[in-house]
């Protein structure tokens, strides 16, 4: 098997079977699951009659997801999927590339994907799909799978924003970010669903249930992307409001206090500025006198504010 073909299968009669050799042209009702920055790709697509304009689109190394129909028997599909591979973030999404041509079906992905290794791994126990429209809808299926299980423990997460109140910002703050970057790159792919439901090529007419289903998969992963992100944006500006109105009411009370104490103040520093002639100095009461008026003074603005409601 060529280096830039990882598995290779053809189906015949309901029947997959696995090819242990690369055959020079296309074969087909056969699916080749490529290498795509692997030497040699590009020139085996050439050399199969694949116009330069779609092999350019298949092997780009940066492209959203899309999908393109280059007649009856030819289209193009480009997904994003969750990466699971170890020391890889999820967010981080792989790219997978989906040409059907003319009867033959070719993927091709950069890093490995678990949607197509389980389907591989089912093929290999003669449990998996019977036929090229098969594979590309189990390929599908196994993408929105694994986004949908990735958002389940987030929806938990989200619930108890209201409840706990030991929520660790750091990793909220670094949930929000990833879903910013989830729905950067899964909002386009429901338009992936609508236009193939809309083209409907003809390999996949008796199949239009199944692709309105991941469509409806789809639009339910980033209505659930959109409302986590609010609920996030929603949390933060509950916890700015909470603590603007602690530090609001915080602000109050001091300048409260300040206004009770600042006449106190004023007259013990007139009083304080050690100038002859100061009433009541030769008078053993005048300080007792003097207290008794201060807290007279504290007690009657104390009055006047709450009459005005400031307390």
């Amino acid at each position: 098997m060529d280096a830039f073909i990882i598995s290779s299968w053809q189906f015949s009669e309901g029947v997959a079977h696995e090819h242990n050799t690369t055959p020079e042209p296309f074969e087909q009702a056969t699916w080749y699951h490529c290498q795509r920055d692997a030497e040699g790709l590009r020139e085996w697509l050439q050399n199969n009659t694949v116009s330069n304009a779609i092999v350019d689109s298949l092997l780009a190394d940066d492209t959203r997801p899309r999908f393109e129909q280059f007649g009856h028997d030819c289209f193009l599909i480009i997904l994003r999927g969750i990466n699971l591979n170890e020391g890889a973030n999820p967010d981080d999404m792989l790219s997978l590339r989906i040409l059907w041509y003319k009867g033959t079906l070719i993927s091709t992905r950069k890093v490995p994907s678990k949607a197509v290794r389980n389907l591989l791994s089912d093929l290999k126990q003669n449990q998996g799909p019977t036929s090229l429209p098969d594979v590309l809808l189990g390929m599908i299926r196994g993408i929105n799978h694994y986004i949908s299980n990735f958002l389940t423990p987030v929806e938990q997460l989200i619930d108890d924003l209201e409840s706990d109140s030991h929520i660790d910002i750091k990793s909220i703050n670094a949930l929000h970010s990833r879903l910013l970057k989830l729905r950067r790159y899964l909002k386009p792919q429901k338009y992936v669903f609508e236009d193939l439901m809309n083209e409907l090529p003809t390999p996949l007419n008796k199949h239009n249930s199944h692709i309105k289903n991941s469509l409806d998969t789809m639009l339910r992963i980033n209505e659930s992307i959109e409302f986590y992100i609010d609920q996030i944006n929603v949390f933060f500006a509950s916890r700015s409001q909470h603590q603007a109105e602690k530090m609001n009411r915080n602000t109050y009370l001091f300048s409260i206090i300040a206004g009770i104490f600042l006449p106190a103040g004023f007259f013990t520093g007139l009083l304080g500025v050690n100038i002859a002639g100061i009433p009541g100095t030769e008078n053993p009461v005048a300080f007792p006198l003097f207290c008794v008026g201060l807290l007279m003074i504290v007690a009657i603005e104390v009055v006047i504010l709450r009459k005005l409601r400031f307390i």
